[in-house]
């Protein structure tokens, strides 16, 4: 049997009532896609390929807004995001181009608020932020597996920690704008 091949720029089905339901196509940009329709013309279903070589798939709702997202980038990092009803991103789960896996929750309005992250070398670590989406607080294990709490500044530098030490004593350490220690309790022994 011999091959066809059919070339074009793109293609659509349609359906009895010669609406589009289906497009596989080139975008602006030169990169591939499939699209599923629904009765109303709008996408509900969207594969992709990005000039760069990242993958992507979005599911829409009804009313044609996103509400869920697969990808994967260029340099090897995964992600799945899932927003609500307004199209915003509410939970995203990924992983970096090395493999560590992240965990983070939106406020209603995008701005990140928890994020937790697992670590390389195992260390899981929550970080918390505040309304302008900066880590005020992170709570972790230290590879050793002792217990941190940090609390930082506007700037993202360490103010005070609250952890365990290696001989297992409770430690409490303030510190100033360089962090440079201001006062630990229980005070280091001389």
């Amino acid at each position: 049997m011999k091959k066809r091949v059919v070339q074009a720029g793109g293609f659509e089905v349609v359906d009895d009532e010669g609406r589009v339901r289906a497009r596989i196509g080139l975008a602006s940009d030169d990169a591939p896609f499939l699209s599923f329709h629904d009765e109303d013309g709008r996408v509900r279903a969207r594969f992709g390929l990005s000039s760069d070589g990242s993958a992507g798939l979005a599911i829409g709702d009804e009313e044609g807004k996103v509400r869920a997202t697969l990808g994967l980038a260029s340099d090897g990092s995964a992600s799945l995001a899932l927003g609500d009803k307004r199209g915003k991103i509410r939970a995203k789960f990924g992983l970096a181009a090395e493999g560590a896996p992240t965990f983070g929750l939106m406020h209603k309005d995008g701005e990140v608020k928890m994020v937790y992250t697992l670590a390389q070398q195992g260390s899981p670590t929550v970080g918390l932020s505040d309304e302008d989406g900066k880590v005020r607080a992170r709570l972790g294990l230290a590879a050793d597996g002792a217990p941190v709490i940090r609390m930082l500044d506007t700037e993202g530098e360490v103010r005070a920690l609250i952890g365990i030490s290696d001989d297992g004593s409770a430690v409490l350490r303030f510190l100033d704008e360089h962090g440079k220690p201001e006062w630990t309790a229980p005070e280091a022994p001389s």
